[in-house]
């Protein structure tokens, strides 16, 4: 929690528009893949560092997909932990869904226990028209120790 600190400068995007966006002015990369992949997008410097993080966009299993896990969103917290005030470019396939979860995740651990109001507002800004996956908000919640005060953030988008 890092709730005295301004909240990290986050972009979400799409794969495509991550393809196509200057990487390079972003202190990391949070890439969100599916499990089925075929061309998958690296950054081939060290500089911005990428987390991919691999899980697909469920909400309930389904035959061989991968479904979110604690593990995927405590390694994007981590990640985004690394900086004093970050700036990430936070992307999946559609960026629509994981993105912002993802994303609502880490402005929620940044401002602290409850300002998860103000986390949603934060996200709105950068997504206005976003649906975050509910299944990586309820885990994000359960991680960050919200008591449903999270997902009860997101009932109105």
């Amino acid at each position: 929690m890092r709730n005295d600190k301004a909240v990290p400068y986050i972009q979400i995007c799409s794969l495509e528009a991550a393809r196509e966006a200057d990487v390079f002015a972003y202190d990391g990369v949070i890439t969100i893949e599916d499990s089925t992949i075929e061309e998958p997008f690296r950054i081939e410097t060290d500089h911005p560092p990428q987390r991919v993080i691999v899980f697909d966009d469920l909400t309930i299993p389904m035959d061989d997909y991968v479904l979110p896990e604690e593990r995927h969103v405590r390694s994007a917290l981590r990640f985004a932990g690394q900086w004093e005030q970050p700036s990430l470019l936070i992307h999946c396939h559609v960026g629509m869904h994981r993105s912002p979860a993802i994303a609502l995740a880490i402005f929620a651990d940044w401002l602290g226990e409850g300002r998860e109001e103000e986390a949603v507002q934060e996200l709105l800004k950068v997504a206005r028209l976003c649906t975050p996956n509910k299944l990586v908000v309820k885990i994000a919640d359960t991680v960050l120790g919200r008591e449903g005060r999270l997902v009860e953030a997101i009932r109105t988008l």
